[in-house]
């Protein structure tokens, strides 16, 4: 406080920045809207309008005793709305409580300043959640108006309305050069600076569950997951090769224990081979497939890949049973090489013992109707590939159906659905045709993952979604080893060929859960363009900044600069450091360098300089005319040259405009009778 009881202005948030304050403090906490709870809104709302009507006159700020209770309740809300369990979402809950109380209580800059910092970490928070291309455009326009702010609280002074909004726009004008200015500062930090692991990478626990397969199979579970429309990966393959929809069949988990109601891993098959010491198929083999995936995180161990897969990257290997894993959960997005060989057969010359026991195993006295059924099936038939030929065929002829809305099947699941029910999901018919198998004797485990996906063709890739998930079957034949074996192609392979949105049409079930989808209104020729035109964005989004990593830089800093390591990388960053810094200093220096004068203004200036010496002082803002009519009166016989040339000034400055020939004749006149006066002036004084 000053000594007359006022506030000192010099400490408080000037108009003009307060606006900026309120609608960028806003700006940040919008990326939170789908993990928040609702009263956090409330909050959000009642501290803004709260700061309004402060900032209006007609509300005090609060006192301690207010502040105390609004940070105890505030506190108290978060743990009680998430269970007293710490998790992303609780985190970033009381961050944006304390960045809202912190609004609530801010008087001067020092607080404003707290604000704006708050506001720059919360939405670098929201990142932990969504890192797509609008996130990160969102992100651009966010950080702009938080510099906005900043520079709105350097602002000095009060003023009306119209100033403030003067100020307004200085303010975010400045602020916009401020980033265009640190953009190529920026992009060198992005090319060369060593890359380390963003901080959505790290292994954070969230509370929001992952859309996405799981560890194991429940036969509703892959009906549920076929309503969310996610991204689970996108793939380009090498040389243009675009392979036949009934061939993308994207293995992740094989499953092969089953307890009667779930199928899961039983880890017989799960002892992995690193690369490089794991297999790789002959370089000159014939059928090989070369691609790259781009694997959004699943907080799990398992990739993508087709069949007969090898690993081609470090910290990357190959199972027993024909997977891709990673040694630690993907809790980021991951962009990876495969290779894979089709046509290989897998296991061909037998199962080990234990896990041939493990892929004929079933639970004790369930479902004996269907293991009866199968035993005498099989005792009909040639031998094991005509048995499960003969099954496909039992699902194509009766009456099965393929239905998203699944009938709740009795204890004895498998007997209720094949001989009751006849109505289920692929997760219904990959379980079932697995149980026929093992009742017959024959190893048949399940595999899960994704089929099919959406070709782009305009920009050569493909895009495998939530609603991609798929359930199929694998049996072991003598002679051929592990084959693939798909039931839901026998009894709807419009599935196979065409997608889920085909095979469901009828009983329109397709991500009727989701009615705003845009997956929905692929009919809509103009909506599905800008959706694909979309999807185009954000996998080049994805393949150019946010799959940037170490590898992908020590490639860029050889390929493109001729590097060899990162010393050679950190010299040209801190050369490129320098000659920023250098080139920053040029444009000030340019910018506040004193404008050249004129030659008028050089010889008006030595005029005065002669006149200063015979004691003429120039006065500011007074005219060439005044100080000539004073110079006058200590130079009387120079009297009519010097009213001569105070007209002639006049006239060369304030007469009509003449063409450019004559301005420049008037100038040279000008200068020579000026240098006149000053000769005159010290042939006087001399």
């Amino acid at each position: 406080m000053s000594s007359t009881g006022h506030p000192n202005t010099d400490l408080q948030i000037p108009r003009s920045a307060l606006l900026w304050l309120l609608g960028s403090n806003l700006a940040a906490l919008l990326p939170h809207g789908q993990h928040l709870p609702l009263w956090m809104w409330g909050l959000a709302l009642f501290v803004l309008v709260w700061r309004g009507l402060t900032h209006l006159g007609r509300l005090s700020y609060p006192n301690r005793w207010a502040k105390a209770v609004a940070v105890f309740a505030a506190s108290a809300a978060v743990v009680v709305a998430f269970e007293k369990t710490f998790t992303l979402e609780s985190a970033a809950a009381f961050l944006i409580a304390a960045s809202l109380l912190k609004l609530l209580e801010m008087r001067n800059r020092r607080d404003g300043y707290v604000v704006v910092f708050l506001s720059y970490f919360l939405l670098g928070t929201g990142f932990l959640f969504d890192q797509g291309i609008l996130a990160g455009l969102y992100g651009i326009l966010t950080v702009w108006l938080l510099t906005s702010a900043l520079v709105a609280l350097h602002q000095n002074g009060f003023s009306h309305d119209v100033q403030s909004v003067r100020r307004s726009r200085r303010a975010a004008k400045l602020a916009a050069a401020i980033l265009l200015m640190s953009l190529p500062l920026m992009l060198v930090l992005y090319l060369l600076f060593p890359r380390l692991a963003p901080l959505w990478s790290m292994a954070l626990q969230s509370g929001k569950a992952k859309t996405g397969l799981s560890a194991e199979m429940a036969p509703g579970d892959i009906a549920d997951l076929s309503q969310s429309d996610e991204l689970a990966f996108r793939v380009s393959f090498s040389d243009g090769q675009v392979l036949p929809r009934d061939q993308l069949y994207w293995r992740a988990l094989v499953l092969d224990d089953y307890d009667g109601r779930r199928w899961q891993p039983s880890g017989v098959t799960s002892e992995a081979q690193w690369y490089p010491q794991s297999w790789q198929p002959p370089a000159d083999a014939e059928g090989l497939i070369r691609y790259e995936i781009i694997q959004e995180a699943t907080s799990q161990k398992w990739l993508f890949a087709l069949r007969g897969v090898a690993a081609q990257e470090e910290r990357i290997g190959m199972t027993m049973d024909d997977r891709l894993v990673v040694r630690r959960p993907l809790h980021e997005r991951k962009r990876y090489q495969a290779l894979s060989w089709p046509s290989v057969s897998i296991s061909e010359d037998g199962l080990a013992g234990l896990e041939q026991r493990q892929n004929l195993q079933l639970p004790r006295d369930r479902n004996p109707q269907a293991r009866a059924w199968a035993q005498q099936r099989r005792a009909e038939a040639v031998d094991d590939a005509a048995y499960i030929n003969g099954l496909l065929r039992h699902f194509r002829e009766q009456d099965f159906y393929y239905t998203l809305k699944p009938p709740l099947m009795g204890s004895e699941e498998i007997d209720d659905f094949l001989f009751n029910q006849r109505r289920g999901f692929c997760a219904h018919y990959a379980g079932a045709l697995v149980f026929l198998a093992r009742a017959a004797g024959i190893p048949a485990r399940v595999v899960s993952g994704y089929q099919g996906g959406e070709w782009n063709a305009a920009d050569g890739y493909l895009t495998v979604r939530q609603y991609d998930a798929h359930a199929w079957t694998e049996v072991w034949l003598s002679g051929q080893g592990w084959v693939r074996v798909d039931p839901t192609a026998a009894v709807a392979p419009q599935r196979i060929e065409f997608g889920l949105e085909r095979a469901v049409a009828e009983e329109g079930t397709f991500l009727q859960d989701n009615l705003l989808s845009p997956h929905r209104f692929k009919g809509v020729s103009w909506l599905n363009k800008l959706r694909m035109e979309m999807d185009s964005l954000n996998y080049y989004w994805q393949l150019w900044v946010l799959s940037y990593d170490g590898k992908r830089q020590q490639s860029f800093l050889n390929g493109w600069l001729g590097l060899e390591d990162y010393q050679q990388g950190l010299y040209v960053l801190g050369g490129s450091f320098g000659g920023f810094f250098l080139l920053a200093s040029l444009v000030v220096w340019w910018r506040q360098r004193p404008v050249p004068l004129s030659p008028f203004m050089h010889s008006w200036q030595r005029l005065q300089e002669k006149g200063q010496k015979l004691g003429v002082e120039p006065q500011a803002g007074e005219t060439a005319g005044s100080y000539l009519q004073r110079l006058e009166q200590h130079c009387p016989q120079q009297q009519s040259l010097l009213r001569w040339l105070a007209g002639e000034i006049n006239r060369s400055l304030y007469q009509p405009q003449v063409d450019k020939h004559q301005k420049q004749k008037q100038q040279r006149q000008l200068l020579h009778a000026m240098a006149k006066v000053r000769r005159q002036l010290r042939a006087g004084r001399d």
